[in-house]
């Protein structure tokens, strides 16, 4: 039996080297804000390290978790997974986090294919999360548990996923997944979250493991397949956010990310209201070139931010 994800994309995760310039970079060059703040400040004092930061930022109708993690920092003797892909990779987008119906039934069914436990703890260990007040906290949160699954291999970018310990989503203002709305105002709002790119070295396989992992309704059948001569890709909607996954044919810009950061996250893509302004006020804090032609099809290309470093991610906006 597939996951059902509820809600909506909760948080597309990263991990940096400094939060507050990360921040900054969030806030300065893409015009986004705090949000959930709460939530991230609780977070935040789950780890006692004081090298340890987290914050929830809003940007284009999505919400960021960036994690900064510590040296030697563990969590119930578990090595940080962000540490890890520091490490390995240096700053980038490290997992999705969704609500599912049955988090034990997601880990039995990821663990059968292949995936691995980077993190496992009570979902009561963030106090926002456990209590939502009388009326609408449902029992039992220190028995479910929140887990960080290494599905990388499998589509490209781990899950965080746990049961929700509310009764009616809309009765909670804790968290504000992916395109629920009403949402609280975060930043200059110019930008609109489009699509994730990801690299992977076997569409097939990502299909494949996709239409396994989740329902019909959390994840479309994958459409709007190209093929050039330096990759080939298609689009699929997850958990309420548009994926396109890409395969490296020739030796291009696919081929090189792949070669160097594995399976992942390239750029994430946002429409501007006001590309001009966008432009401006992502020019004054990084260099803006031009999207790689990804597919070789010789399409017009994009502004890109080169903000990975800042980041985890180069942002394309259009």
């Amino acid at each position: 039996m597939a996951i059902t994800l509820l809600y909506g994309c909760a948080q597309i995760e990263t991990t940096t080297r400094s939060l507050d310039e990360t921040r900054a970079f969030f806030f300065d060059a893409l015009g986004a804000g705090p949000i959930e703040q709460e939530l991230a400040s609780q977070i935040d004092q789950i780890i006692p390290d004081p090298d340890y930061g987290c914050d929830h930022i809003g940007l284009g109708d999505a919400v960021f978790q960036v994690n900064q993690p510590a040296a030697g920092m563990l969590y119930n003797g578990q090595k940080s997974v962000h540490q890890s892909y520091l490490d390995r990779v240096g700053p980038s987008v490290t997992n999705l986090n969704f609500f599912v119906d049955d988090a034990f039934h997601a880990k039995e069914l990821l663990l059968s294919m292949g995936a691995t436990v980077h993190i496992e703890g009570p979902s009561s260990a963030a106090r926002a999360l456990a209590d939502y007040g009388p009326g609408n906290t449902r029992p039992g949160a220190d028995e479910r548990p929140f887990l960080f699954m290494g599905t990388r291999a499998l589509i490209g970018l781990d899950l965080e996923i746990m049961e929700p310990n509310f009764l009616r989503f809309t009765d909670q203002t804790v968290q504000y997944p992916a395109f629920v709305q009403p949402r609280p105002v975060a930043g200059d709002g110019n930008l609109l979250l489009e699509r994730l790119r990801i690299v992977v070295s076997d569409l097939e396989m990502a299909e494949a493991k996709l239409a396994r992992i989740f329902t019909p309704a959390s994840a479309s059948r994958p459409y709007g397949w190209r093929e050039g001569p330096l990759g080939r890709s298609f689009r699929v909607w997850l958990g309420g956010i548009e994926v396109e996954y890409c395969q490296p044919l020739g030796d291009g810009a696919l081929s090189q990310a792949l070669e160097q950061f594995g399976p992942g996250v390239v750029t994430i893509e946002f429409t501007a209201k006001d590309h001009a302004a966008a432009l401006a006020r992502a020019s004054s804090k990084a260099a803006i070139g031009e999207e790689p032609d990804w597919l070789g099809l010789g399409e017009k290309p994009r502004d890109l931010v080169t903000s990975r470093e800042a980041i985890g991610f180069d942002a394309v906006i259009s």
